[in-house]
């Protein structure tokens, strides 16, 4: 029984990882934060994370607070794999991030890769936590505040191309937890949805690739869902004229990357004159494990195009593993509770967060199960 025993404390990583988190030697903290990233990014099951999801989320706020850039990046990175991967406690974490992410882009002294890795938190957290449409507008308002910023410097932005790249993935990704539907329905949603039009056109001219790909996809993500249409004539006269010529093949002899970014820009050029016009990409996954169901990837609309794109990049090798056990990404076979089961046997924790630890219920279950079947589940398989 004795060996049993040790041998379970032995696999509790995130035991260990929160262990780790409490040392006061950076150091130690931040081989911790290392653990961490890379048990959630291989996908850590939320039934083992269980009550101490806000011990964890504590721990990595702390070491943004307190820790150095490699330390606050990384903890970044943990909080967004938390959020998609315990579901149901999101909305807490959306909520108590946001004041801490806000304070990361908005500080001229964060280094590019903090201000990329906190964009990336705030679009996973997003993603994974609104539950209605107006959850996501703060998110949106931090996101444009940066296109907004880097729009202005009309010659020589002082923003990083890759924090500027990834405001417009992040923003390009919020549009999609919306829906043009419910734009319509909640006008404040809208309205932070409208914003950087103008600045779209300037970073069209933009001198790096991936700035131009990125402002490129967020031009197709809004035209998909109709916000093109409330553009001001001049507007998207200028981003209709821009796109036309970035689809057009002026050189004659282009590199690979000019080819890919030709080609792609023809698909927006295309679907904006015909808007039911979508790209059909395909793209097989070889099943890591004869319990996965086979199928194909399939994406037919640039929303979930630029969802997978996002999870794909944010997960890295993980994204296998994530695709075959995170109910995020497809229905399970049988999530739902009865209702009269009794809570599951909560597991004894301890160093809760201010004394706010949560038991994993089952209706914590069923409720992270319900949410994201109706509004963010991605069915990758048919």
């Amino acid at each position: 029984m004795a060996s049993h025993r040790i041998s379970r404390l032995k696999t509790d990583v995130i035991g260990e990882c929160i262990e780790k988190l409490h040392e006061k030697r950076r150091a130690v903290r931040e081989e911790g934060m290392k653990a961490l990233v890379a048990a959630l990014k291989g996908f850590v099951p939320a039934d083992e994370i269980d009550n101490r999801y806000f011990t964890v989320f504590d721990r990595c706020c702390n070491s943004i607070r307190k820790g150095g850039a490699a330390e606050a990046t990384l903890a970044y990175r943990a909080i967004g794999l938390l959020a998609l991967t315990v579901g149901a406690c999101t909305d807490d974490i959306l909520l108590k991030a946001r004041p801490v992410l806000e304070k990361t882009l908005q500080a001229p002294s964060s280094g590019a890769a903090t201000m990329v890795a906190a964009l990336d938190c705030l679009a996973a957290v997003t993603l994974a936590g609104t539950r209605r449409s107006l959850d996501a507008a703060p998110a949106l308002r931090a996101a444009t505040g940066v296109i907004r910023r880097a729009g202005d410097d009309a010659t020589a932005s002082s923003t990083p191309p890759e924090v500027l790249t990834a405001a417009l993935s992040a923003f390009a990704l919020l549009l999609t937890t919306v829906g043009g539907d419910d734009l319509r329905t909640y006008p404040c949603v809208f309205k932070e949805a409208m914003v950087p039009f103008q600045d779209l056109v300037k970073l069209l001219e933009s001198d790096n690739p991936s700035v131009v790909m990125a402002a490129g996809e967020a031009i197709a993500v809004c035209a998909e869902l109709n916000l093109t249409k409330l553009a001001s004539p001049e507007d998207m006269e200028a981003i209709e004229t821009k796109v036309s010529d970035l689809a057009t093949d002026a050189s004659g002899d282009m590199t690979p990357t000019e080819q890919r970014q030709v080609d792609f820009f023809q698909k927006i050029a295309d679907m904006m004159c015909q808007a039911d016009d979508c790209p059909q990409t395909e793209g097989a996954m070889a099943a890591s494990s004869p319990s996965v169901r086979r199928g194909v990837l399939r994406e037919s609309t640039w929303a979930r195009l630029v969802q997978f794109s996002f999870l794909r990049r944010f997960l890295g090798k993980g994204f296998p593993k994530h695709v075959q056990d995170n109910p995020l990404f497809g229905k399970e076979e049988d999530t739902s509770v009865a209702d009269g089961d009794e809570e599951l046997p909560a597991k004894k924790s301890w160093r809760h967060g201010g004394g706010k630890g949560k038991q994993w219920t089952s209706a914590m279950r069923r409720d992270r199960d319900i949410v994201w079947e109706s509004k963010n589940g991605f069915y990758l398989y048919d």
